[in-house]
């Protein structure tokens, strides 16, 4: 048997191996290619709106909704949507939640009282996130005899009648409920408060304000 004779077995073996090789690294780039595929199209539906009715999918529900204080008078509507009528006289406030996840204060305020600002029917909300260290201040728990916004943990004093102009950090400037005692180094942020078909809504503007506290 001749040399080329024994040579041909091996050198079909290689170019086997070789052509499976091919075909492998061909079949992974053709499913690399559809995983990129399905990835942009599934990108793509995300951003799409929603065909059905309501809310769009990944819309924020900007409803003020009861926190869940026990031993208030709105220990039983925690989660519930927050309505005008409730706030039937001044001094009645309530903490809440804003866009499901930030901390507030919603008070219905004596508008002639009220500096710096105005109210929708006599109501004005804050974000309650001490601009401390970031405790929960609250309205009429800790000092239920006095129109203030109190954090507990180091006495943070804030007028919800007093509203001033400040600056976050980031340079972004907003109004809020002046600092009357204690540690905290800049107001309480002013969330707008809107009206819709008796809901108490919150206007998400300057969302970035509502990001800082520390």
């Amino acid at each position: 048997m001749s040399m080329s004779e024994k040579d041909a077995p091996e050198s079909g073996k290689k170019a086997r191996h070789s052509a499976s090789r091919r075909q492998f690294i061909q079949m992974m780039v053709a499913l690399g290619f559809l995983g990129t595929i399905a990835s942009f199209l599934s990108l793509l539906t995300s951003l799409l709106p929603s065909s059905g009715g309501g809310q769009q999918q990944g819309e924020v529900d900007n409803t003020f909704r009861y926190g869940p204080e026990k031993g208030t008078w709105y220990a039983d509507k925690s989660g519930s949507e927050v309505k005008v009528e409730d706030f039937d006289q001044i001094g009645k406030g309530a903490g809440v939640l804003w866009r499901g996840s930030i901390p507030a204060i919603l008070i219905r305020i004596d508008e002639s009282k009220l500096r710096g600002a105005t109210a929708n029917s006599g109501l004005i909300a804050f974000s309650s996130a001490c601009t401390h260290l970031c405790c929960i201040a609250t309205w009429h728990l800790d000092r239920p005899n006095e129109a203030v916004l109190f954090c507990r943990c180091h006495d943070g004093i804030f007028d919800p009648y007093d509203i001033v102009k400040d600056i976050m950090p980031n340079g972004v400037e907003y109004r809020g409920a002046r600092v009357i005692g204690g540690p905290p180094p800049r107001a309480a942020p002013i969330i707008p408060v809107e009206i819709r078909d008796g809901k108490v809504t919150g206007v998400p503007s300057n969302l970035e304000t509502y990001a800082y506290c520390g």
